[in-house]
């Protein structure tokens, strides 16, 4: 059993919430590039992450940062605007995606190029879309995860066994419990032991469909898996989940093997 203090729990405003996560983001970003170069961050999907997208496109204060009491890692930099900002070594990927052509509005892809990526200075080509749309899934799944393969392989081939250790993921989590597109709908889903990326059929999902998805064991390797929700019903399903109270649920089911968790519930 993991020990109790690689388990974060934090709740307040949106504005208290968004902060403290971007700040931690911010720090994880940096210190990541100091050990190894590079910055490996999963992006969430919906519409809970968009204020925090937006913050660490504007850059945060080291202010900030101090006063979560998160270590500024050596050779950050900050902005002419004395903000920090995302390293331009960081590397994006998606956690899930729909059915749907890239500049649809409710594609995931969508979001995080109009919040994040066109307000960084992370270049276009860091982001690596799931062509979530292509008439065959399965096949899309398997080239999404060659994509993670290829990229791990080029910068810690060593370091590379049964599954890469991405350096941060970001989730959401839905109101009932369901988190990247993991629903309890689909339960060989949430049984995958091997892929990194497959393929659902989500019909009870908003909107219901096709999606890809990374897969709980991938998700559990990381290094920090962060959640990030908004709203009553989550953060009390959230606070449920911290003290194992509900152990049944996708989200649940999200526990680091080596990592860090952390649970950031934003409310009105």
């Amino acid at each position: 059993m993991k020990p109790r203090e690689s388990v974060f729990r934090y709740s307040g405003s949106e504005a208290e919430m968004t902060d403290h996560a971007a700040a931690l983001i911010m720090a994880e970003a940096w210190r990541a590039v100091a050990d190894h170069g590079y910055f490996s961050l999963v992006l969430a999907g919906g519409n809970s992450p968009r204020p925090l997208y937006q913050k660490l496109a504007r850059g945060v204060s080291t202010a900030l940062l101090r006063q979560y009491n998160l270590p500024l890692p050596e050779g950050c930099s900050s902005s002419k605007s004395g903000l920090l900002e995302l390293p331009e070594s960081t590397w994006l990927f998606q956690g899930d995606e729909r059915a749907l052509p890239p500049s649809h509005p409710e594609t995931n892809y969508r979001m995080i190029q109009e919040t994040l990526l066109r307000h960084s200075s992370i270049a276009p080509v860091h982001l690596f879309r799931m062509a979530a749309e292509a008439a065959d899934s399965r096949e899309a799944a398997k080239a999404y995860e060659a994509t993670i393969r290829t990229f791990f392989l080029k910068r810690e081939p060593q370091a590379l066994q049964d599954f890469p250790a991405f350096d941060l993921v970001l989730l959401g989590m839905g109101d009932d419990g369901h988190t990247a597109s993991l629903f309890m709908e689909n339960p060989d889903a949430l049984q995958e032991k091997s892929r990194w990326v497959i393929a659902v059929e989500a019909q009870n999902a908003r909107p219901p469909g096709r999606r890809l998805t990374l897969t709980l064991p991938l998700i559990n390797h990381a290094r920090n898996i962060l959640f990030f929700t908004t709203g009553k019903k989550k953060a009390e399903l959230a606070e449920q989940i911290f003290r194992k109270t509900e152990k049944n649920l996708p989200a649940s089911l999200v526990k680091p093997l080596n990592g860090k968790l952390f649970w950031f519930s934003a409310q009105p």
